[in-house]
């Protein structure tokens, strides 16, 4: 019992059990049992919250055996106790450490995934999808013509008056609500030429002369040219644009975006 007793104290991080047997290995480390440890088929098994861990006998330097009591009967569980959520699972100890094992519980379990950030719907055009047009979530096309085409056939007019009259917005359910319901001011903003001051600032819209814009003064053909822009303006790869511009049409949000993701790198 004295050895029992000073080994406990010796730790000074625990409280050694009071029945409980102690493997002593040739290394120096120790395990406390905590209930017993027995010798077996060349092998040492000790019990430990209900897990026999097993080592092997050569590593054993010796075993002190703790004197035990007559443990007190367990009280029968009541059916009520039978319906209680069980406890939660315990792992089995680290080999040769005394610290009790790690209980597993929900907060242990992986986070759940989180939702990516969504757009405030589909649109018509993204240069990013493989098929870049849609006429709705459905219908989608490689080309504009094949989109404006689609949409023509769905309002059953021709593809001129749906072009005059579908809007200078990339938002594709407000697509729909101008061809479902035109204004007047839709077909006169066709006629008449627009100037930079009034044209909604986004990044692509088919019916400019220059369809891509990285800024108002900057406009180009297609859209590997205006990746190209803003990989030099923003001193980066164009991979690295289309990765972190983002999936908006707001040319300024795609700015805002590009301007955060630099900042945020580490010099």
């Amino acid at each position: 019992m004295k050895r029992i007793i000073t080994a406990c104290l010796m730790t000074g991080f625990f409280v050694c059990p009071v029945h409980a047997d102690i493997i002593y290995f040739k290394d120096g480390m120790k395990t406390i049992c905590q209930e017993r440890a027995w010798e077996e088929e060349g092998t040492v098994k000790c019990e430990y919250g209900g897990w026999i861990i097993t080592y092997q006998k050569e590593d054993i330097q010796r075993i002190v055996k703790s004197t035990r009591t007559q443990k007190k009967p367990t009280p029968p569980i009541s059916a009520t106790e039978n319906k209680k959520t069980p406890p939660p699972k315990t792992l089995p100890p680290d080999p040769k450490s005394p610290v009790a094992p790690a209980t597993v519980t929900d907060r242990d379990a992986k986070p759940a995934k989180t939702a990516p950030d969504q757009a405030g719907g589909p649109v018509f055009y993204d240069p990013r999808r493989p098929y870049k047009y849609w006429a709705d979530q459905n219908s989608k096309h490689k080309t504009y013509q094949a989109a404006i085409a689609a949409l023509a056939k769905k309002y059953k007019t021709t593809p001129e008056w749906v072009q005059a009259h579908m809007g200078d917005t990339n938002d594709l359910a407000q697509i729909h609500r101008n061809l479902s319901q035109p204004q007047p001011e839709q077909i006169s903003s066709k006629i008449q030429p627009t100037t930079s001051s009034t044209v909604e600032l986004v990044f692509y819209n088919p019916r400019r002369p220059y369809p891509y814009w990285t800024d108002e003064k900057s406009k180009h053909k297609t859209f590997k040219e205006a990746i190209q822009a803003l990989a030099i303006q923003y001193d980066r790869s164009p991979d690295w644009i289309k990765l972190n511009m983002g999936s908006t049409n707001d040319l300024n949000v795609i700015h805002r975006n590009l301007k955060v993701h630099k900042a945020s790198e580490p010099r």
